[in-house]
């Protein structure tokens, strides 16, 4: 995995401490999110807490709001996100989730599986449940978006067979009775 950065080719992300205090555009898959009233959280490299990056989307800039796609919120699409690579050095988070239906509609919705063991088709459904601890990002990579011109073009993100993913193992004993 590997983001674009300015005046780079493809940089990978173990490498991005070295980007600390530059202007890079990231081109990577969100891995998890959270929103709170101010702002939404976009989890890059890994799931909160082991991320690799957080971008910090500021809901709202004064007078202007800014929007963020929900596709690129779930991971369904990339965007490329222009900023500055910082260290978080402020508190933790602690304000109430922000309960966004359409996020949690789409979330929510049921994806097409392969159980590979039988050969069967299935379907997977997620439960969208908010985080109700603080959020701790002291010490983690950040980017903050503050504007809206910092969210470029989106791009689909190429689908594979489901024989190419890593889905955890799946065992007799977790496998619903017909």
């Amino acid at each position: 995995m590997g983001f674009k950065a300015t005046a780079q080719d493809t940089v990978s992300y173990r490498n991005l401490p070295a980007y600390v205090g530059r202007k890079v555009t990231l081109i990577m898959p969100v891995f998890g999110f959270d929103m709170r009233r101010e702002y939404i959280y976009l989890y890059l490299g890994d799931c909160y807490p082991r991320q690799k990056l957080t971008v910090i989307v500021k809901r709202n800039n004064g007078k202007k709001r800014i929007r963020l796609n929900k596709d690129i919120i779930l991971g369904q699409v990339i965007a490329s996100l222009k900023g500055f690579i910082t260290t978080y050095d402020g508190e933790p988070d602690t304000t109430k989730n922000y309960g966004d239906d359409d996020v949690k509609k789409e979330f929510e919705k049921d994806r097409p599986v392969e159980i590979m063991a039988f050969h069967q088709a299935a379907t997977m459904r997620y439960i969208y449940e908010p985080r109700k601890e603080p959020i701790d990002l002291r010490g983690k990579l950040v980017m903050f978006i503050t504007e809206q011109k910092q969210i470029g073009a989106t791009y689909e993100i190429p689908q594979q067979s489901s024989r190419n993913f890593n889905f955890p193992y799946i065992t007799g004993d977790d496998l619903p009775e017909n």
